[in-house]
């Protein structure tokens, strides 16, 4: 479908100017990279001196596919002799185009938000919804202008549009659900709270209409704040957690795992914890659009981890048969020990771990770091390497109980990997991106 047309790129920029645009020119959407362009894609170039947008030669290639190029400056771009669309400002532009196709969407919005998990539930939702028709950022592109660019590409006509924020941003994509997963202590600057982490994460109620939904978490930090934020804009609850007062609630039982859907049990083999608070979100989701729940725990109990958020691979490195669980995207207070657990329990011997820092925890970052010891004695691994300066706190309580390793950075680890992992080794890896021990995975991915 090509919603964008000279008609409506005009309504939505009011300031621009068009090149060699035909009168019945179209497009499907705007990208801002040159490595997922595809037939009639707007693409936003960047001009000489500027930093975001798509970068000129990268796009010579892929010329055929382009509708027109968009840029602050056409005289850098009339020799690729394709239409042009030119704008005073890169952000400016994407932000009025995501907001203006928004305003002609009439399906339902499903907008998640949260510190951790916030991937997998938007995958998990889209992946229950797919089969009615939906959109979503798959991309894992959450920030403001990711939203608007990957809005600007979505299809008008399907029922649903599933948009993972990184915070509220709900008067960009205004949703009918705002999904909030959870709060801790991640990105946080110098000297701010958790408590006004949630209460900025609460501010995706702030352009719902009364009567939407808010589906939270009852279990997390500030759950007062989210509540509260809620019911000041009249919207409709549902909660999920372990309390016995919620709408779906998660257990552990004798067999594995179950879900308690309003009094109705479903039960599963063994999940690990923190991937059931998101299956319970998703859930809450179809509660409320009122479609089959069994459909939908059909496709949650196939669900497979996204890549660097719990995805496991079997793989040979090196010769050496291993099985690698790749948590490496990223690490916080919340993710990290549910994640240790989950691995504790999955495998039973042959525990190789591999620890990071979990960067941006602000003033507590120490005590979120000491908070990992009990978790992982428990997970009992075999081997434990270490890596980061947070990290060395933790180093010096376990070392004289756990066969552990302390790296500085992960390019000291690099160079030793074949040493640290043996064949039928469980190898487990986490941190912060900043922390750089996605390295690992990459090295030992490329073997395969």
């Amino acid at each position: 479908m090509r919603f964008w047309n000279k008609e409506n790129i005009k309504k939505a920029l009011l300031n621009c100017n068009f090149y060699n645009l035909p009168d019945d020119w179209s497009a499907t959407g705007v990208k801002i990279w040159h490595d997922s362009i595809q037939d009639g894609d707007i693409v936003f170039v960047r001009s000489p001196g500027e930093t975001r947008g798509a970068i000129k030669k990268n796009i010579s290639s892929q010329i055929s596919k382009i509708s027109a190029i968009m840029c602050t400056n056409n005289e850098f771009f009339r020799d690729l002799n394709v239409p042009i669309i030119e704008v005073d400002d890169f952000t400016k532009a994407i932000f009025n185009l995501g907001r203006y196709i928004r305003r002609y969407y009439k399906g339902k919005v499903i907008t998640i938000t949260g510190s951790a998990g916030k991937s997998t539930t938007t995958r998990m939702i889209y992946d229950v919804l797919n089969e009615y028709g939906a959109e979503s950022n798959l991309n894992l592109a959450n920030t403001l202008i990711a939203m608007c660019w990957n809005m600007t590409t979505f299809d008008l006509s399907k029922r649903y549009w599933v948009i993972e924020s990184s915070i509220g941003n709900g008067y960009v994509t205004i949703p009918h659900i705002a999904v909030i997963t959870n709060i801790a202590a991640v990105h946080l600057k110098e000297g701010q709270t958790i408590e006004g982490m949630a209460r900025a994460k609460s501010k995706i109620f702030n352009t719902m209409k009364p009567g939407s939904f808010a589906v939270i978490n009852r279990d997390t930090e500030c759950y007062e704040i989210f509540e509260s934020a809620a019911l000041e804009k009249q919207l409709k609850i549902l909660t999920t957690g372990e309390r016995d007062d919620v709408d779906v609630r998660i257990l552990t039982t004798q067999n594995g795992s179950a879900l308690n859907v309003r009094g109705q049990l479903y039960e599963f083999e063994y999940i690990p914890k923190h991937l059931l608070y998101d299956m319970a979100q998703a859930v809450a989701v179809i509660l409320i659009l009122d479609l089959p729940v069994e459909n939908a725990l059909q496709r949650l109990r196939n669900f497979k981890c996204l890549q660097g958020r719990g995805e496991t691979l079997n793989l040979i490195y090196n010769g050496k048969n291993i099985i690698l669980v790749d948590e490496a995207f990223n690490a916080n207070p919340l993710s990290m020990p549910a994640t240790i657990e989950a691995f504790g329990k999955t495998y039973k011997e042959n525990k190789v771990m591999f620890l990071g820092d979990m960067t941006e925890g602000g003033d507590n970052a120490i005590e979120y770091h000491f908070s990992l010891i009990k978790p992982i004695k428990s997970a009992n691994p075999s081997k434990l390497i270490l890596c980061g300066n947070e990290m060395l706190n933790v180093f010096d309580i376990l070392r004289d109980s756990l066969n552990c390793y302390y790296f500085e950075n992960v390019d000291k680890i690099l160079p030793e990997l074949n040493s640290l992992i043996q064949d039928n080794d469980n190898v487990f890896v986490k941190s912060s991106h900043a922390t750089g021990l996605y390295k690992i995975t990459e090295t030992l991915k490329k073997f395969n």
